[in-house]
């Protein structure tokens, strides 16, 4: 089995309002998004970013962006692709019982991208805010075309686990880096192996590392699927982490020095299987 790496990051929206009051002729122009090009130039290196429709009910949204940017983004869709996340930062787990709700918002901000990057820069997998949805709010998913889900899959009880719906026995394949195909609502599901910016520079570095050590032990598959989130990255935000992207070169650094290639996610997702778990391809 071939060694690949997914790497998506949550809670997007503020390098397009910097890019639009800037009034950048790029997107990739703002610094968030050249950092991230800098990755891709060096290692290739993929990337999806899941999206807010905007930070806080009021604040700059999706729809104050316009479409100047989608031939642009268009062609850079081969490494760079958006899908929605939810539609505001709080409260938090808006869609654990509320099916309608998350359509609705679903269906906003995947209009919206649809519009500013056009479907070649639009993705067919996400990360649902706090990793938490009903089986219904799932399916429906599935029905608007999207294939695959992200979560952490904490061995924690109730909503710490970020398991969405799945099972106890479902998480821990998943924690081993196992797709798990849920018939239920037809989607695939994967486990966020590490949250950058939840760890320091050295810890971040010790995870990667171990977590190829168990690949080798075979005990976890060779999937690997990083994530981050957008804020971390500016200066004026409170916790503002200054090494965001040594964390994140670093990590990339040792995913190809270990021959680790990069992927969407959508890309790799197999097809179902007797037993309920798709094949890694």
């Amino acid at each position: 089995m071939e060694k690949i790496y997914c790497f998506t990051l949550d809670d997007n929206i503020r390098f397009m309002e910097n890019a639009c009051r800037r009034k950048e002729p790029s997107l990739l122009q703002s610094p968030y998004l050249a950092m991230l090009f800098r990755q891709h130039k060096e290692f290739g290196c993929k990337f999806q970013l899941n999206m807010f429709y905007s930070y806080y009910p009021g604040s700059f949204s999706l729809a104050d962006v316009p479409d100047t940017y989608k031939k642009e983004l268009k062609e850079n869709s081969g490494w760079l692709k958006f899908s929605f996340h939810a539609r505001h930062n709080d409260p938090p787990y808006p869609y654990e019982d509320d099916a309608a709700l998350l359509e609705r918002d679903f269906e906003d901000v995947m209009s919206q991208l649809n519009r500013i990057a056009g479907p070649d820069a639009v993705a067919r997998t996400t990360t649902i805010h706090y990793a938490a949805a009903s089986p219904e709010g799932c399916s429906m998913l599935g029905n608007h075309g999207i294939r695959g889900l992200i979560g952490m899959f904490y061995e924690k009880t109730g909503r710490e686990a970020l398991h969405y719906h799945l099972s106890p026995d479902e998480a821990e394949k998943l924690r081993r880096g196992e797709f798990v195909y849920d018939a239920q609502t037809g989607l695939t599901f994967a486990h966020n192996d590490i949250i950058l910016n939840q760890h320091g520079l050295g810890e971040t570095e010790a995870i990667i590392e171990n977590i190829i050590q168990n690949v080798e032990r075979g005990q976890h598959t060779p999937f690997i699927q990083l994530m981050t989130h957008e804020q971390y990255f500016y200066e004026d935000y409170a916790a503002w982490q200054p090494d965001f992207e040594e964390k994140l070169h670093s990590a990339l650094r040792i995913l190809h020095q270990n021959g680790y290639r990069p992927v969407f996610l959508e890309d790799v997702i197999g097809g179902k299987t007797e037993g309920g778990n798709t094949e890694k391809q």
